[in-house]
Formats: structure tokens, C-alpha cells, sequence
């Protein structure tokens, strides 16, 4: 894992330094951590619940869950519209996002050992099951309408499935794949309220989730900061 990390993701810091790093930025932007509200766009795998400390930083509770399975911020309008009406008074919101992947002592890619259990296990496992579920078929799909979050994952995927399985690490791909729609969809979404938002400001964070063996501390590669003021 120690030398997997750097060669996949070399820019990659453990969380602590993420919180570090925030905090950093928030006294550049003039911004009150004690007055800003949280919230994610992860994916739903409790493996991302390791972001706790920020409870302690920011307003709270929180976060609020802007993400589905995958990370995608399937929340929506009607989800971001709640999320910034609960921000304190003249306050902030800080939105980190991003989809996740494992990488276990070993190295292994898409793998990690959870707390409690004696082998390794899929992370993530909606993009795991994505590229199963893709790999070998010509058309699109059908999809569940009890399986509504992993059908859009697959549409996703599907269309940028030649790019994905003809690199050396197809999952890897697959999460850049993912990383790049869910920043697209909560930039199209804070850009179709942004008419309706006033005294305000948010801070984004958008990157990886590299999650590890569970006892071993998680790492974030940084992909997007974005610092946005609603007058």
C-alpha cells in the first residue's frame, strides 16, 4: 500500500493534512469554520465516514448527505436548495465530493479490509459492479427501477467504457470517470440555483477518497478547490 499510493495517486494526503489544508484556506477566504455548514457528496460505503472530525470544525450536525452510492449527487436541486437553506446567518457551506477507492496493505487496487472481517472486500463496490456489470456487452443495460442510483453509475460508465477498459488499471480510470460527473452535475446544480442564492458563500473541495485497510489512516487527492461569494 505504501508504495501503491504514491505511483496511483501522488498527490494524495492523509485526512488529517486535508483538515489542515481547509482550515488554511478558510483563513485566506476570511472565512468562520463556526459558522459554516457541511456537507458531502461520497459514496453511501460507511468506509467514507472519515471525515467525523469535521463535526468538531464546522456548524453542526453534519454533514448533510448531498451523495449515492458512487459519490454522484443524486440529492439534486431539491437536496442542494435544503442543504444551503440550513446555513447560519450570514454564514458559509462547504461541499466536499468526490467518488472513493480502495487500496489495501498490499496494494491491491479496489480493495480494502474492513474493520472486523478477515479478508478483503470491494471499494468501491457500486464502480466494481458497474464495470462487471458493463464490460463484455455491446448495448447499454436495462436498468431496475429498484436499483436507481447503480443504473445511472452504469450509464455513466457505459458511455466511456472504451476509455476505461483499455487503460492498464480500467478501475482506476473509472474513477476518474466518475470524479469528473459528479463535479460536473453539482457545478450544473449550484449554476441552476445560483439566481436564487444571496449571503452567501461556499467553499468546494472536490477530489479522491482513497480509503484503506482499517486501521490505517485515509488519504484525499485534491482535484478541484473553489471558492464561490452570492452577494
Amino acid at each position: 500500500m505504501y508504495n501503491a499510493i504514491p505511483i496511483h495517486f501522488p498527490n494524495a494526503i492523509i485526512i488529517s493534512e486535508l483538515e489542515d489544508q481547509i482550515l488554511d484556506d478558510f483563513k485566506d477566504c476570511g472565512l468562520d469554520p463556526e459558522n459554516t455548514l457541511w456537507a458531502t457528496s461520497f459514496c453511501s460505503d460507511e468506509v467514507n465516514n472519515v471525515f467525523h472530525q469535521f463535526n468538531d470544525i464546522f456548524a453542526g450536525p453534519g454533514p448533510f448527505i448531498l451523495g449515492g452510492i458512487s459519490g454522484l449527487p443524486f440529492a439534486g436541486i431539491t437536496g442542494m436548495k435544503a442543504f444551503l437553506s440550513h446555513v447560519p446567518t450570514h454564514g458559509a457551506a462547504i461541499i466536499m465530493y468526490g467518488p472513493h477507492i480502495g487500496v489495501s496493505r498490499d496494494g491491491q487496487l479496489g480493495q480494502v479490509n474492513r474493520h472486523h472481517q478477515f479478508g478483503l472486500s470491494t471499494c468501491c463496490g457500486s464502480l466494481v459492479g458497474a464495470l462487471s456489470n458493463i464490460e463484455h456487452k455491446e448495448e447499454l443495460p436495462t436498468s431496475n427501477p429498484l436499483d436507481y442510483q447503480q443504473a445511472r453509475v452504469i450509464q455513466h460508465l457505459y458511455h466511456k467504457r472504451k476509455e476505461i477498459f483499455s487503460d492498464s488499471y480500467p478501475l482506476k480510470k473509472a474513477t476518474d470517470v466518475a470524479y469528473d460527473a459528479i463535479h460536473l452535475k453539482l457545478t450544473r446544480i449550484l449554476e441552476a440555483i445560483e439566481n436564487e442564492l444571496t449571503d452567501l458563500k461556499i467553499y468546494l473541495m472536490g477530489g479522491v477518497v482513497i480509503n484503506t485497510d482499517w486501521d490505517i489512516e485515509n488519504y484525499f487527492e485534491i482535484r478541484n478547490m473553489d471558492f464561490r461569494v452570492y452577494p
